[in-house]
């Protein structure tokens, strides 16, 4: 069978009030107490597989969970037990036999958890949903981690009846968006108890257990993209937005201290970045998708930009603060002391923030709703592309906004069509069916297209650009991040392709031009506070010399960049 849940975790602060509301109507209790399996090697656990052995009340329950169509549906297989013995016999000519068949090593009891769940049923005018709001721990070995979360469970209707009830509870409680099942986290938590009992002495069992603190808890980085080449294209944005939105979650979930708060602070400046390259690689992804898929409404897409912003913020002055001030001091510069969070507001503060969180949660829901047909297509054939590229390379015109959808352009079509005509007979616009020919590779045809546009934009910048003014400066900076965010999805679709040498030119012009970025900023902030510390303006005259320097840097970055783009 197939299972629909949301889940949002529920800080200490909500538990009386979610529980309270639990109860409030109907509602039953219900003990939990599961065991789960895999092999030393977690071969199970990196095929994304979790069986478990459940005392539900006074009944056991095998069960095997296998990854669904979308980040929300899981494929369960549930069996009867009469007593805690693991039958794996039970999947026999299921999906699960064969990543089951392919186990190097025995299974062996890894976790555990304790549960206690209290849920009812709660009708909406979409769908019935189970809540149900779970506390209690995961166990493995010596170790414990707490859970408080709140499920919603698809029982029947549309998947939108969990999105409208999340929405609201989110809301009202403050809840924050949680990706990672029970079985992830106890994964990762027998991972640090295993280490910590490799140890053989107290001291250097607390120095383990210190450092298993900070891997359990550590960024989350960016990871390749897994891209079938049948996929249309918004199918494939739907796969690489679903990587990003963990990489986002999984990050704001630390700032936000969800396991830990109270306890032991692990959110860190780095959790920070790798949660705005998470958004970036969304910005960077919605613009390459373009007119090729259906993309997030326009609100979600604004709101990104609101959210990047405020945790830039904190993530600028943290850099600046760290590696410029440093550098600085050296060079002669007073001393000064600076607040790294000037208006007050911390990335713990944005990351459990109700709008930030419900922003994930409308992205969440557009992975899991949209549908997977693509708009028309944008891109009839080779030809037609290279003139429209050479067009809008003349004009610029991508530059102040986003390319207009399909569908948007056939509407506008539609629209001039009926004013010209309106004094005569109303002529129809009929877009015919067009077979995709078998076997073309159309996903990367379009994909290598734009890669290709936006790669000549980035060559001949200067023609049409003042590099007097450091905004262009910055402007080339994100189009080169831009164009080695996409070509991360391009080689998720082809693994195989050599695209190494372009890359490393291309890494080697980001790092000038970020290095410039990032004393631009210093500049701007030290210009600004040159009235309250006239040491200031020792930081303002070296950032000025150091600007001209790298800006010839930078011109000379550019122009290892190659004009065409060598796929294979």
């Amino acid at each position: 069978m197939s299972e629909q849940e949301l889940k949002l975790h529920v800080p200490a602060v909500a538990a009386a009030q979610v529980e309270k509301a639990l109860k409030n109507a109907k509602c039953e209790t219900i003990s939990l107490r599961a065991m789960y399996f895999d092999t030393a090697d977690r071969e199970l656990a990196k095929s994304k597989i979790a069986i478990r052995l459940r005392l539900e009340g006074d009944n056991w329950v095998q069960t095997l969970k296998m990854p669904g169509s979308n980040a929300l549906t899981k494929l369960e297989l549930n069996h009867s037990r009469p007593s805690p013995v693991l039958d794996l016999s039970l999947y026999a000519g299921t999906p699960a036999e064969a990543a089951l068949l392919k186990l190097a090593k025995p299974l062996e009891l890894r976790y555990e958890t304790d549960i206690t769940r209290l849920y009812r049923r709660q009708r909406t005018r979409k769908g019935t949903i189970e809540i149900a709001f779970d506390t209690g721990v995961i166990r493995a070995a010596e170790l414990e981690l707490p859970v408080s979360e709140v499920e919603f469970e698809l029982v029947s209707g549309s998947p939108e009846a969990i999105f409208e009830i999340g929405k609201k509870w989110l809301s009202q409680y403050k809840l924050i968006l949680d990706l990672r099942s029970k079985s992830q986290r106890g994964d990762a938590l027998a991972q640090s108890a295993a280490n910590i009992r490799r140890t053989d002495t107290a001291t250097v069992k607390n120095a383990v257990r210190d450092s298993e603190v900070l891997r359990f808890w550590a960024p989350r980085k960016a990871r390749a993209y897994e891209i079938d080449k049948q996929d249309s294209a918004t199918q494939a944005l739907v796969s690489v937005t679903t990587e990003c939105l963990e990489q986002i979650s999984a990050n704001a979930g630390a700032l936000a201290e969800i396991d830990t708060l109270g306890v032991v602070e692990v959110g860190r400046p780095e959790h920070v970045h790798q949660l705005r390259i998470g958004m970036r690689r969304l910005t960077s992804n919605w613009k390459l998708f373009t007119g090729l898929a259906w993309l997030p409404e326009q609100q979600v897409r604004d709101e990104l930009r609101v959210h990047l912003s405020r945790f830039g913020a904190t993530r600028d002055l943290d850099v600046m603060l760290a590696t410029v001030v440093p550098v600085l001091n050296d060079a002669g510069m007073p001393a000064m002391q600076f607040s790294s969070h000037a208006d007050g507001a911390t990335p713990h503060d944005i990351a459990k923030d109700p709008l930030f969180q419900q922003w994930l949660l409308r992205l969440l829901q557009w992975t899991v709703l949209t549908p997977t047909t693509d708009p028309v297509a944008a891109i009839e054939d080779d030809a037609e592309q290279l003139q429209m590229d050479e067009v809008e390379d003349a004009q610029s015109a991508d530059q102040a906004q986003d390319e207009p959808t399909a569908v948007e352009q056939s509407t506008q079509a539609a629209a001039a069509s009926a004013t010209a005509g309106a004094a005569s007979q109303i002529e129809p616009i009929i877009i015919p069916l067009t077979p995709l020919p078998h076997g073309r590779p159309i996903l990367r045809r379009l994909l290598e297209q734009r890669l290709n546009k936006w790669n000549r934009q980035i060559v001949r910048h200067w023609k049409t650009e003042d590099k007097s003014d450091i905004e262009a400066y910055h402007d080339l900076r994100k189009r080169i991040k831009r164009m080695r965010y996409a070509l991360n999805v391009y080689e998720g679709l082809r693994p195989n392709c050599n695209l190494s040498g372009y890359v490393k030119k291309l890494a080697a012009a980001q790092e000038v031009f970020g290095h410039l970025n990032d004393m631009s900023t210093a500049l701007t902030f030290f210009s600004a506070h040159t009235q309250t510390h006239p040491g200031a303006w020792f930081a303002v005259g070296w950032l000025t010399a150091t600007l001209e320097s790298l800006k010839h840097q930078a011109d000379d970055a550019l122009t290892h960049i190659p004009a065409k783009i060598r796929y294979d």
